[in-house]
């Protein structure tokens, strides 16, 4: 409540007179009613700005809580495609090994199966070919930028 102070003053032998008039109760009730309606309405503006704030926050960790969720969707997405690229590169490079097993295999049968002299008498007797003699074979020089490729 508010305090009310009278200030009083002399002049000369007079009786002392109040220097401001003091107020009288309904005046005095009703500036207690205006305080206390403006009291109301800045604690009403403080609620209505703390309510504010607390819905700009709750719009902050939900924003948040979604980018998360997003984040790591993504993070558990990537993971799972990088598991099934290392599982299909695995099972190609099972394949190859595979099929370079199945290439010495059928290389090996067909070394087996190949005579080389066998090969040399039916050249020779069948189809009449002969060795080469000295005349024939030429030799000659290959210059370093020239190159061949073997495939």
């Amino acid at each position: 409540m508010k305090e009310i102070r009278t200030y009083y003053y002399t002049d000369g032998s007079a009786a002392l007179s109040p220097e401001i008039e003091l107020p009288d109760r309904e005046k005095r009730r009703r500036e207690l009613w205006e305080e206390e309606k403006r009291r109301q309405k800045k604690q009403k503006r403080k609620n209505v700005r703390a309510l504010r704030s607390g819905r700009l926050t709750a719009l902050y960790v939900c924003t948040f809580v979604v980018m998360f969720a997003g984040f790591f969707s993504g993070y558990v997405h990537f993971e799972t495609s990088i598991s099934n690229h290392m599982k299909n590169i695995s099972n190609l490079e099972g394949e190859i090994a595979d099929m370079k097993a199945y290439n010495a295999a059928a290389q090996s049968r067909i070394d087996t199966n190949t005579d080389i002299n066998r090969i040399k008498k039916i050249a020779l007797k069948d189809y009449n070919m002969v060795y080469a003699n000295s005349g024939q074979i030429v030799y000659y020089d290959i210059a370093p930028e020239d190159y061949m490729t073997v495939k």
